[in-house]
Parts: structure tokens; C-alpha cells; sequence
């Protein structure tokens, strides 16, 4: 177990063991019940802890705590006397707006994979976050003020939501604080009825959200035992988040742990049926396992789901290839160059179809199409393919 690991453990037994700190359960001034949260499962703590280490070790800036408690404490300290004018939710939520986003100019920033954008010193010293680093930071300071702010989350974004007196009212940082409501989220999210999305969150939960973010920041930089440490915790605090099990399925597919991934797809497809990458990682599995029929019968689903998917298209080709159809993986291949043609993906499995099937002219034509896009290919392919190279841009006969 290296250094890193021992401390990521650590902190994971940190977090079951921290001493109880009791929240009175009282009225809010501001007409709204406040909602007790639990030290083990209230936010900034935890953020805080994970953020210390994760400033070290991803972005190379260690954190100081004491000053980012400070700075915490300054803020909520700001927006407190601000609050007494405040006559009902949208009030508390314009005094949140005025203070943070106007006064002391915090700013959304769209990146989502800069872990500066979502750890607490990174987004305190750069008045900047994600989506996940402001409805963090403003979840803490609601923590701080003993207001009920809560997360939401959509695929691949979150933000915060009012759930005091009266009906609930969203905040959305990249539209400056503006109140979307949920039609909108469905809208441009695309979700389904059925999905587990759009809820409002425990503390607990949205902690769930911010590991399965942290976990994929250590396994972008290729440290997979690490992220899955990560990933297990979040899936305890929010079992039902898809995106947890898909991001370990994920690293236990680069680290070769096929079994375990395809557990993990499959269980991240039980809380999303239309979660699609999920859907193609687990028929890119089943295909190289030898399970084809089982393969192209989710790539099939994930088709269905969106027939002008391109991505889709490619993988249901590619399992149709792997299972010796290469007449309907060649059609699926071309259907999703002809949606996307610059899909490097469907372009290479193209080129290995044709070399399969001894159509070399047609092969060495989306041999350069693919490498322009990037692709590689073994020596061997490419030293039978090198006659028919010049003969392919042309219409004459292959030599």
C-alpha cells in the first residue's frame, strides 16, 4: 500500500469516526424550519478534509485549513446581518446572490475537470467553481447560517435548491443564480421521467455527487486503486447516484478487472436504463468476454434510445464485428461515420472490418481517413495494406 492510499484510507476512517456535534432543531427566522444535519454527514466538514488532501496531491498547492475556515466563517459572517431583511426564501436566496456572487465576485466556471474548481481552496482563493464547487460553497455557508439549502443533481451537473416554506426554488450558477425550474432541467438535460434525477439531496448524498468527481480527478491522472477507494465511499453516502458505479466500472476496466466493471455497469444501469455510456462500456465487455449475444443486445438498447447516436452506432458495430457479422458491423460502422464523421472510433473498427474481410482497397481509404483522425495501427495490417494506399484515392482498378 503506498503513501497515498494509506491516506486516503485514513481519511475514509476519519470520516466514521468524527465525534458528534448536536444542531438544535429551531425555527428559522426567515419563516423556514431549519433541517438538522449531522456532523457525519454535513458538507463542509468533509469538504474541507478531502479538499486538503486532494489540493496536494492533484493540483500540487497544499491547503491551508485554518484559513479556509476563516474565510468560511468571514463569508457567513458577511451575509448574516444581510439576512435580516429578508422576508421570505427568494429574499434569503437574493442576500446569498448579492454577497457572493455580486459583492464578492464568485464566479461559475463551466471547466468541470480542474479540481480547483471544486476543492475549498481552490475555489476560495480563485473566487471561481463549477457547479460543484459553488453549490458546495453555498451549502456550506447555509450549514453556517442554519438555512435549507440542499443539491441537486442532473448528469454531469448540480446545483442548489430552497426547500424552506412555500414551494421549492432553484439556484443555477451558470445562469448567475437564476431560478430554473425543474421543466428547464428536463429540458435541457434531456431526463426522463423514470431517472433518478432532479431530487432534492441530503447532505449525505451531495457528498456522494462531490466523490464520484473527486475519485475521476485521481483516476484522470491514472491513480484507478485511489479513485476506487473514493468511489465506494460515495456510493455508501448516495447508493443511488448512477455515476458511481459507472466511474469505478471505469477504472476496474483499466485495470483490467472485466468482471468487476461489467458488475458495476450493470448496476449503474439498474439506477439509469438511459445512462448510455455506461450501456456501451458493458457491451464492449460482454464482446471481448465471448458473450456476443448478450453484447449486441445492449448495443441494440443503447440504439434504440437514440438511433442518430453515433458513439452507439459504433459500438453495436463493434459487436456485430467481434462476433464474426462483419456485413452488418460494416453497415453499423457506416451509419455512424455518416451521423459523425469524424468518430476516430467507428473509423478505425471500419478499417479493421474491411482488412477482415479481404477488402483491402476499401480498407487502405479508411486506413487514412482514420489516421488523419489520430488512430494507429499494427505494422503488420499496414505493410499489407501499403500497395493498395495510392490506388485507394483513385478510381482505377487495385493493382
Amino acid at each position: 500500500m503506498n503513501r497515498s492510499t494509506v491516506i486516503i484510507s485514513a481519511i475514509l476512517a476519519g470520516i466514521l469516526t468524527m465525534p458528534p456535534v448536536l444542531h438544535a432543531h429551531t425555527a428559522s427566522p426567515h419563516g423556514a424550519s431549519t433541517i438538522p444535519t449531522p456532523v457525519e454527514t454535513s458538507v463542509f466538514p468533509t469538504w474541507l478534509r478531502y479538499s486538503a488532501t486532494g489540493s496536494g496531491e492533484l493540483t500540487g498547492f497544499p491547503m491551508g485549513d485554518v484559513k479556509v475556515n476563516q474565510e468560511i466563517s468571514r463569508l457567513a459572517e458577511r451575509i448574516r446581518p444581510a439576512l435580516a431583511g429578508a422576508r421570505n426564501g427568494q429574499g434569503v436566496i437574493d442576500t446569498f446572490r448579492q454577497v457572493l456572487l455580486k459583492e464578492e465576485g464568485f464566479q461559475y466556471d463551466r471547466v468541470a475537470g480542474n479540481p480547483e474548481n471544486f476543492l475549498v481552496g481552490g475555489v476560495l482563493a480563485r473566487k471561481r467553481g463549477n457547479c460543484l464547487g459553488m453549490s458546495l460553497l453555498w451549502l456550506s455557508l447555509a450549514e453556517r447560517l442554519d438555512l435549507p439549502f440542499r443539491g441537486v443533481y442532473v448528469p454531469g451537473h448540480c446545483f442548489v435548491r430552497y426547500v424552506g416554506d412555500g414551494a421549492p426554488v432553484n439556484v443555477e450558477f451558470s445562469d448567475g443564480g437564476a431560478p430554473w425550474e425543474d421543466a428547464r432541467y428536463r429540458m435541457e438535460f434531456r431526463l426522463s421521467e423514470r431517472g433518478p434525477y432532479l431530487r432534492t439531496l441530503s447532505p449525505a448524498e451531495m457528498l456522494g455527487v462531490f466523490f464520484k468527481s473527486l475519485g475521476a480527478a485521481y483516476a484522470k491522472k491514472g491513480r484507478n486503486e485511489e479513485a476506487l477507494a473514493i468511489y465506494a465511499e460515495g456510493e455508501r453516502l448516495y447508493p443511488g447516484l448512477p455515476d458511481g458505479p459507472y466511474n469505478a466500472g471505469v477504472s476496474l476496466q483499466r485495470l483490467g478487472r472485466t468482471e468487476e466493471a461489467i458488475a458495476k455497469y450493470r448496476r449503474a444501469l439498474s439506477l439509469d436504463p438511459d445512462m448510455a455510456l455506461a450501456r456501451g462500456n458493458l457491451g464492449i465487455l460482454l464482446a471481448r468476454k465471448g458473450h456476443y449475444t448478450d453484447a449486441i443486445a445492449e448495443a441494440l438498447r443503447d440504439v434504440s434510445r437514440d438511433p442518430r447516436d453515433s458513439a452507439a452506432r459504433g459500438n453495436l458495430a463493434s459487436a456485430y464485428c467481434a462476433c464474426g457479422n462483419y456485413d452488418e458491423g460494416i453497415r453499423e460502422y457506416l451509419k455512424a461515420l455518416e451521423l459523425d464523421p469524424a468518430n476516430a472510433a467507428a473509423r478505425a473498427g471500419l478499417t479493421r472490418a474491411y482488412f477482415a474481410t479481404g477488402s483491402y482497397r476499401e480498407a487502405a481509404h479508411e486506413c487514412e481517413l482514420a489516421e488523419a483522425l489520430g488512430c494507429s495501427f499494427d505494422p503488420s495490417m499496414l505493410e499489407v495494406l501499403h500497395p493498395y494506399r495510392g490506388a485507394a484515392s483513385t478510381t482505377g482498378a487495385a493493382p
